[in-house]
């Protein structure tokens, strides 16, 4: 005894020295490991610390993303000239609005406005004062706003400006494109606006992040570190991603004239040079407007006007007000011709009638409105298209794809060698094994195509507003439905089969199963894109039209198949409830219910695949429970000595394991059912 303690505290002691080395060791490994991410970021970091893409003169706006800082006076240099700017104490180029005359014009814009390569006196505001001095002309144009932040400044602005008229410039080169992003300049988020199901406009994207990292760090020492910048730009991409919306131009200005003709004042309009499809609407609506296409503008930095240029824009903008009779003594404000009627195309409810399926004219109204809904979704997916290149999504994209196929090949080979081990040696499959299989199909497919969707999608950057939740939500169910279809009935591998079925009977339910659950996922799809370009209501009758034709000829057709077959009386009874359900569909749909016949399909064929999900489940608890946990098995026996327990208390403890477990599974899946989304 007395040898064995010095030999036991020399292990000790020995024992701690390597402990500390290892230690030493992993510590000198993680900080050369850092050291070099420093060095090989520094490389390839040119930005360093944020700085300021609209220059010192602006500041962070929790409401419009960006605004000119009240009371600054700087100086701001292009490739064309250097200009002097000061602004007012509301943040406006210009004087203050108590130097100006009451009777006043109110300009809204971008950086052509603003004056970006302008000096104060030489923008086509301070020309038309000198023209009109009569009146007092309120320059409110601001860098990089697009129409949607152009009509919340106009509504912030209006208590204080009191306007007679608005004059927005429209700068054709970048206004609709910033219209559609929530992002500028790569670097500044933006408010949006999108449809609600009743017709009206929301604005989104609150509350808006910081365009500098100190919201996150709130050290700017620690920005001077490549990792750490790199961290945390890498954090903030993830949390605060760019969302493309589709272009409604048209729209932001008729709100923009609505909200400007119910005050009592008008709106005019100007255009950096013609553009057809808005002037069209411009002359639909009896909207005043103008085009500058002879303004000249330097060649660099955005083709600005030159003072030249101004000089053209105050003259066209005289002739334009001329036109529409602006007094030449201030007085009341030319009275604007009504604006058209406007009544929103509610989106049509459960148990309100429309028109039956029978009726020509909803698949003509519809087949009209198709063309145009096309273009609008070309142009929508171009302009997301240009935004993930901008961002250089794509090469996120061929990484994370890179990835994923490592991934995958990885769980392959581990997906073959579980399957020969939950084989039985003589070749043939126990009930545990057989659930347990069917299981690990179900996971594999239910989870696969998801994950990579989303993962894609992510990597981008860049979201479609109600488009990318429509197509996650669609590719989500479509794989939910094939998992269970494959999991339950395997039509290509009757061993593992859960439901004692013969091979064409099996094959026949699981193909309804997949068709069904494809249908549903593209509705979800279409209707989202539905929703988000605003389309006409005949577009989401017809569509809940032909997702509840289509189930209904696919039931329809299962039942068929299957009409001649003897069955057991539970069968029985899902046959005849089948047949309820396509009668019931096909009443709807010529009574003029498409909604609700359209609501009835989803809700079979979603009922169907939960209950598939629910049965895989329910099948391997009970194996699990029978087999390896019986108490009569070795395996149980031996499972109960280990811990400690009698026979009796493990089973009555597996018992309420799978009890509890079915029951959490069912109340996860009531939720996910009834749950508002």
């Amino acid at each position: 005894m007395a040898m064995e303690q010095p030999l036991t505290d020399l292990a000790s002691k020995r024992g701690g020295g390597l402990l500390l080395r290892g230690l030493l060791v992993v510590s000198l490994i993680i900080v050369a490991t850092l050291f070099a991410a420093e060095l090989l970021l520094r490389g390839i970091d040119v930005s360093g610390p944020i700085r300021s893409e609209l220059g010192e003169g602006f500041q962070f706006d929790p409401e419009l993303g960006w605004v000119p800082t009240p009371n600054a006076a700087t100086q701001q240099t292009s490739g064309n000239r250097t200009i002097s700017v000061r602004h007012n104490g509301l943040g406006l180029r210009e004087r203050e609005l108590g130097d100006i005359a009451p009777d006043r014009f109110l300009f809204l814009g971008d950086s052509f406005t603003y004056g970006y390569d302008a000096e104060a006196g030489e923008r086509f505001s301070d020309l038309l004062q000198k023209a009109l001095p009569q009146y007092g002309m309120v320059n409110a144009g601001v860098s990089g706003y697009g129409t949607d932040q152009q009509f919340l400044l106009m509504k912030r602005l209006w208590n204080e400006v009191n306007p007679k008229y608005v004059v927005l410039t429209f700068c054709v080169d970048n206004d609709r494109d910033d219209n559609t992003s929530s992002y500028r300049y790569r670097k500044y988020h933006k408010p949006y606006f999108v449809p609600t199901p009743s017709g009206e406009w929301q604005v989104r994207g609150y509350p808006l992040p910081r365009p500098t990292r100190d919201d996150v760090t709130g050290s700017a020492w620690l920005e001077r570190f490549a990792l750490a910048r790199f961290a945390i730009d890498t954090y903030r991409a993830l949390r605060n991603r760019e969302i493309i919306v589709p272009d409604r131009t048209e729209d932001l200005i008729g709100m923009m004239r609505r909200t400007a003709e119910a005050r009592g004042a008008r709106l005019v309009v100007g255009l950096q040079r013609h553009e057809p499809r808005l002037e069209t609407y411009l002359q639909a609506q009896k909207i005043p407007y103008t085009t500058f296409d002879e303004a000249p503008g330097y060649p660099v930095a955005g083709w600005h006007w030159t003072p030249e240029g101004n000089a053209v824009v105050a003259k066209k903008y005289l002739a334009l007000f001329a036109e529409i009779g602006v007094p030449s003594d201030p007085g009341p404000a030319a009275s604007a011709p009504p604006p058209p009627a406007h009544k929103a195309a509610d989106v049509p409810q459960l148990t309100v009638a429309t028109q039956s399926v029978l009726s020509p004219s909803i698949w003509l109204a519809a087949a009209q409105a198709l063309p145009g809904e096309l273009i609008e979704l070309g142009r929508y997916l171009q302009n997301w298209s240009t935004a993930v290149q901008d961002s250089h999504g794509w090469s996120r994209v061929g990484v994370a794809l890179l990835i994923l196929t490592v991934l995958a090949m990885a769980m392959a080979m581990l997906w073959f060698g579980w399957q020969r081990r939950t084989t039985d040696i003589a070749g043939t499959r126990g009930r545990f094994s057989k659930a347990l299989s069917s299981f690990g199909v179900f996971l594999c497919l239910a989870f696969a195509t998801p994950l990579l969707t989303i993962t894609l999608l992510e990597a981008t950057e860049v979201r479609m507003i109600e488009i990318s939740y429509g197509f996650i939500a669609g590719v989500v169910i479509a794989a939910f439905g094939r998992a269970v279809a494959l999991g339950v009935f395997a039509p290509d591998a009757p061993q593992r089969r859960l439901i004692a079925l013969d091979d064409l009977t099996a094959r026949s339910l699981a193909n309804h199963l997949i068709w069904g659950t494809r249908a549903l996922g593209a509705l979800l799809v279409v209707l989202a894109v539905h929703k988000a370009l605003a389309a006409p209501a005949a577009m989401t009758i017809a569509t809940n039209m032909l997702f509840a034709l289509v189930s209904g000829v696919l039931l329809l057709h299962l039942l068929l198949s299957h009409s001649g077959e003897k069955t057991l009386p539970l069968a029985r009874w899902l046959r005849g409830l089948g047949w309820l359900v396509v009668g019931v569909i096909a009443i709807a749909l010529i009574a003029g219910y498409p909604t609700f016949a359209a609501f009835v399909a989803a809700r079979v064929i979603s009922i169907s695949a939960l209950l598939g999900g629910l049965y895989v489940l329910l099948a391997l608890g009970n194996a699990l429970f029978a087999e390896q946990l019986a108490v009569d098995t070795p395996h149980g026996q031996g499972l109960a000595a280990d811990f400690g327990v009698g026979t009796r208390w493990l089973g009555f403890a597996a018992i309420l394991t799978c009890v509890g477990i079915c029951v959490a599974v069912m109340l996860a899946a009531l939720v996910l059912y009834i749950g508002p989304w």
